[in-house]
């Protein structure tokens, strides 16, 4: 499988994007990579891929199809050495399928996509101009209308395909969100009397149930729903019912940020809690106190949020 763009020359220390692999792991992930990507010929120098983790792979003649090295160290992760190159080669060749699925579908009318079109919940710093359709959600947050290629696989509805269209940008956008909530889900709880709701569903579009928070709460939440996303593939909810909010925002501040930190870089999407209210989604900034400082952390948001939290609160204290 040819290699078209190499990575540039980096040091030997294990990349950020897999730090669970040991300094032996990483040389071994390397060698699996060079014989990989080169088929086995050593005529020239090795690759060295470090800090560089983003390749474009492609047959002759043929547009390169983004590959992120993450992808295949997650994949191999749990696997013992001598599965690493058949699991490998079997994900690249998907991907190369799918590659070539995804030319076709972004030269397809809306009528043969309309029941392939979903929503995707993406950072914004993620969202370019090949992303017809695309709204900011918070400063972290945006949400995409993609089509489902296969697996986790999506690709983005670039503007030449939906001018092509001539379809108003809010019908695609409901027939996305309409493919979102026939999507199945499962709901799991804890054993709190309000619990926290842990959302999952197929094919790595946990996360985007974001956009269908109210649905899935399966109980009143008069005051808005705290939302938890830290990575794709993670979703957790939490309906504000009144004085146990400063609780769990304190809580669960420091817990998001944590899990966060610990998915692989090209997983994350907000290190903070969301709040999801009548006027849309914000985040919620949690600042713990230094251990042993006597004092209180500090939480952030809206004037709005924050008045909502210091009336859960007697008249003498301060939210955080």
């Amino acid at each position: 499988m040819p290699l078209f763009r190499r990575a540039k020359k980096a040091g030997a220390g294990v990349p950020d994007w897999c730090a669970w692999f040991s300094p032996a792991d990483w040389h071994r992930f390397e060698e699996l990579l060079n014989d990989v990507f080169l088929d086995g010929n050593r005529s020239g120098p090795p690759m060295r891929f470090g800090e560089h983790r983003h390749l474009s792979l492609a047959a002759e003649g043929e547009p390169g199809a983004p590959l992120d090295l993450a992808e295949i160290a997650e994949l191999v992760r749990g696997l013992p050495h001598t599965n690493w190159r058949s699991a490998t080669v079997s994900f690249l060749n998907q991907k190369q399928r799918l590659a070539e699925r995804r030319r076709e579908l972004e030269r397809a009318g809306f009528a043969e996509v309309r029941n392939l079109l979903m929503p995707r919940l993406v950072t914004v710093d993620t969202v370019t101009e090949r992303h017809a359709l695309a709204v900011a959600l918070t400063e972290e947050l945006a949400a995409v209308v993609v089509i489902q290629v296969g697996g986790t696989l999506s690709a983005p509805v670039p503007p030449e395909q939906f001018d092509a269209w001539q379809v108003d940008g809010s019908e695609v956008w409901a027939a996305a969100m309409a493919n979102l909530d026939a999507a199945p889900v499962s709901l799991r709880y804890n054993d709190d009397e309000n619990p926290l709701v842990n959302v999952e569903a197929d094919g790595g579009w946990t996360s985007t149930h974001l956009l269908r928070a109210a649905d899935l709460i399966d109980r009143p939440a008069p005051l808005g729903i705290l939302a938890m996303v830290p990575f794709h593939g993670h979703l957790m909810l939490w309906a504000v019912a009144g004085p146990d909010l400063h609780t769990c925002v304190i809580a669960y501040g420091p817990l998001v940020r944590q899990m966060w930190e610990d998915a692989p870089e090209g997983f994350r999407l907000s290190s903070r809690l969301l709040w999801i209210g009548e006027d849309g989604i914000e985040s919620i900034g949690v600042e713990p106190a230094p251990p042993g400082s006597g004092r209180p952390g500090v939480i952030t948001g809206s004037a709005r949020f924050l008045e909502m939290l210091a009336s859960f609160r007697p008249p003498d204290d301060h939210p955080g």
